[in-house]
């Protein structure tokens, strides 16, 4: 179970920084984007009980630098970008 955690949290991390480019063009997404970043993340830190080999762990680190480069980048325009308009 663990193991199938960590391949769709790596594929939804992959689906979340494709939403991110799509939100240049859709700015209202960036929330959305926002709130599955921190949830990726939380579930690539459960897929880290999947890893078995040197894969799954390059799949794991992968997963949760992704999400956590998202949340910081979406949580900045939000939070940030409000202050300024």
């Amino acid at each position: 179970m663990t193991k199938a955690i960590n391949l769709w949290s790596f594929v939804f991390s992959l689906l979340c920084v494709c939403l991110a480019l799509i939100t240049f063009a859709h700015p209202s997404l960036l929330s959305l984007n926002f709130y599955v970043a921190i949830v990726i993340f939380l579930v690539g830190i459960i897929g880290f009980f999947g890893i078995h080999n040197w894969k799954s762990a390059v799949r794991s680190v992968l997963t949760i630098i992704l999400s956590a480069v998202l949340i910081i980048v979406t949580g900045w325009i939000i939070f940030v970008g409000n202050l300024f308009s």
